[in-house]
């Protein structure tokens, strides 16, 4: 394997192999997947969520049957204006309304259903960073095979200070690759390998183990601030609401 030894400021020579960095990221695995299946076992797999589900699931029927009646209804009233057709286009558009707003607070229920997993694993994640840090502090984890730009560098050493870097290779290591190494800012300390695990292997874990709502509920805090409760609430505070939909759309 290959083998990193670095001298830091304090003259403490720190040692890394590649079997520390699969135990970062199965440990990160581990820990996703745990989060997963207790989700689903005490939160996704009990009754008030499957009651948040099914509304939602029956609102959204409900309002694709009223615009698709609406539609069909306008489609087939051509010819000449009668009298009373507006007055049942108002009476259309409310009904629509109506139904996209029992759709929008159903979403947000089920939204909400997915917030205090989320949190917790949040949570939890926070614990084992500052966990693993702790371990790994002022340590190299990995060396990267080329110079990073320095908004990078600032990610990747954080956490280490290093004087001087000396890199032992194993006989089986071919010259292209010690010549790769030729700067100590190719050192990487535990902080850029962590984002990099949570970015990949918790997000792969999570698709094939986390439940996930369904769409039309899936903005996650969006979904909540959609909710006509949730628009009356922000103009009550003094909000607008049609400023925060454009800021969070450009976002």
């Amino acid at each position: 394997d290959f083998v990193e030894k670095t001298r830091t400021a304090r003259g403490r020579t720190a040692t890394m192999t590649g079997s520390e960095i699969l135990k970062i990221a199965g440990t990160v695995a581990v820990v996703q997947a745990g989060c997963d299946i207790l989700a689903r076992r005490f939160v996704f797999s009990q009754e008030p969520y499957q009651r948040a589900l099914s509304a939602f699931e029956r609102a959204r029927t409900k309002r694709d049957k009223i615009v698709k009646a609406t539609e069909e209804s306008a489609a087939g009233g051509g010819g000449k204006p009668r009298k009373g057709v507006s007055s049942s286009q108002e009476k259309n558009a409310k009904k629509i309304q109506r139904a996209e707003d029992d759709c929008a607070e159903a979403a947000a229920e089920v939204a909400r259903r997915h917030t205090q997993p989320t949190f917790f694993s949040s949570l939890a994640f926070i614990i084992l960073y500052r966990i693993l840090s702790a371990e790994h502090a002022g340590r190299v984890i990995a060396v990267m095979p080329f110079q990073p730009w320095g908004l990078v560098r600032r990610l990747s050493m954080r956490g280490i200070t290093i004087d001087e870097v000396a890199l032992s290779l194993p006989k089986s290591a071919t010259a292209e690759a010690a010549a790769k190494v030729s700067h100590h800012s190719q050192a990487c300390a535990f902080l850029f390998v962590y984002v990099l695990c949570t970015l990949s292997v918790k997000f792969m874990v999570n698709k094939l183990l986390g439940t996930h709502p369904p769409q039309g509920a899936d903005g996650g805090v969006g979904t909540i601030l959609d909710a006509p409760k949730s628009q009356r609430m922000l103009k009550s505070l003094g909000v607008d609401t049609d400023e925060l939909k454009e800021a969070r759309k450009a976002w």
